[in-house]
């Protein structure tokens, strides 16, 4: 038969569980407790009576059977005294004194002065001391003259003792019920709470990719695990949107130069022409080949910086060295634009991370200054380290990027309608932002009056 879901939780099975060994454990412990408790009042009660005994039968040496019956009858009158009983008898077995009837029937109690337990009945007890029959330890010692002395001891403290291991069980139980109600509410709470993500899933799962995860407000461990979740959404929608957006805009950006392409192949192949005119037509269409393979690697690069890939690629290296090889590699081109690229290194810094990534987005910034800033312009890639975070800076003289559109510019395939009519493909940025954040950084796109400021911030802890 399947168990109700709520017995099912986790957190009830827990409590079941610790119940029972809790149980287990106490009641081992109650049993040894009660054990060494009742050796421990039994030991005091014989030795008491046994000495109690022995001075009984040394009054009646020293002092005679009259003195004897005084003390009994003291004893006895004086009231009730740890629920002693006595019975003193003349050899014939008619009492003497002493607050117990008879000598019990049918019991052969050695005088020995050694210790029995027998049953005494409670008509057998003068005044009230037993409510019924009780099983008593008693001691007999006889007496040269045929006199005999019963002593019985009192269980009082046996009683009280075995009130407390009953107390103590009454305790257990209730802990026990109070641990198992807990734990139903408790399971009713972690059954609300994966409810609630359980819902959040299905609709989900349903295509509903805008819920999210509610989060309590208790920072528990569920609101740990929905922030985390709600993250893990997050980057998941940002990449189907992202996914969404490449392929509409490979579509549409993609669709001219294959189109060109073909339109040349079949131009070619209309009618006879000349060598030179095929190797015209072919040295284009390389050129168109050419692009796609760019894109296509551009998108590559971003979807890999993306999913994290090249982590395998992660080390330190020195920034200062890879600034002047990427100063010197661009430079020779600013200056066939009549251009100035300035380095400025600042302070050595050691960064941690995949040094062909970040000298593959230095350099598309570089290559979009050079694109876009006018002759006798200037380029400056800037090194800044503070005490927690290292600043890489590429700026130049060129027209710059409106407020409006710095956002737009970092999205795949986004080209200004100032730059359409220049080569690209518009994923130079996406590719500089991929790998910025990658590295745990960000990318900043501001003014630089005249011109665009870019620069990528990275903290001064590695990312791992």
């Amino acid at each position: 038969m399947k168990l109700p879901r709520l017995l099912r939780t986790t957190a009830v099975q827990l409590a079941l569980r610790y119940a029972l060994v809790y149980v287990v454990v106490l009641s081992l412990a109650l049993s040894a407790f009660f054990w060494s408790t009742t050796r421990y009042v039994d030991s005091r009660l014989e030795t008491a009576m046994e000495q109690e005994i022995q001075s009984l039968t040394e009054l009646f040496d020293k002092e005679g059977a009259e003195y004897l019956k005084e003390e009994v009858l003291r004893r006895t009158e004086a009231g009730r005294q740890d629920d002693r009983l006595y019975l003193l008898v003349a050899e014939n077995g008619d009492k003497i004194a002493g607050n117990l009837i008879e000598w019990p029937d049918d019991m052969d109690i050695p005088s020995d002065g050694s210790i029995h337990s027998i049953w005494i009945e409670d008509d057998n007890i003068l005044g009230d001391f037993y409510d019924d029959d009780a099983y008593l330890p008693v001691v007999a010692s006889g007496f040269p003259d045929g006199t005999r002395l019963l002593l019985a001891g009192g269980v009082e403290q046996a009683e009280e003792l075995q009130e407390l291991t009953e107390f103590l069980i009454e305790v257990l139980g209730i802990s026990v019920l109070l641990a198992l109600l807990m734990s139903i509410v408790l399971g009713r709470k972690i059954l609300g709470r994966m409810d609630t993500i359980s819902r959040t899933a299905s609709e989900i799962v349903a295509g509903d990719l805008s819920q999210r995860v509610p989060v309590s407000g208790r920072t528990d461990e569920f609101d740990a695990l929905a922030v985390r979740l709600n993250a893990m959404l997050d980057r998941i929608q940002r990449l189907i949107k992202g996914i969404r957006e490449v392929t509409d805009n490979i579509a549409h950006d993609l669709r001219s130069p294959l189109t060109r392409l073909r339109n040349r192949l079949e131009v070619a192949l209309l009618e006879e022409r000349r060598p030179d005119e095929y190797r015209q037509t072919l040295e284009a269409g390389i050129e168109d080949a050419e692009s796609l393979i760019t894109t296509f690697n551009s998108l590559l690069g971003i979807a890999q910086a993306e999913a994290g890939n090249h982590r395998t690629q992660w080390g330190p290296f020195e920034v200062k060295g890879l600034a002047v090889d990427l100063t010197d590699l661009y430079r020779p081109v600013a200056e066939e634009k009549g251009q100035t690229l300035v380095l400025d290194d600042g302070q050595g810094a050691v960064f941690t991370g995949s040094r062909d990534l970040l000298a593959q987005a230095i350099g598309n910034l570089l290559e979009n200054a050079i694109k876009y800033t006018s002759e006798n312009g200037t380029i400056c890639l800037k090194i800044h380290q503070t005490d927690n975070a290292i600043e890489l800076e590429v700026s130049d003289t060129g027209p710059g990027i409106p407020d409006e559109e710095k956002e737009h510019v970092l999205e795949r395939f986004a080209r200004l309608e100032s730059a359409r009519n220049t080569p690209g493909n518009g994923l130079g940025l996406s590719l500089v932002k991929a790998v910025t954040e990658l590295h745990g950084g960000v990318l900043m796109l501001e003014n630089a009056d005249p011109g665009l400021r870019v620069t990528m911030r990275f903290p001064d802890t590695p990312v791992t």
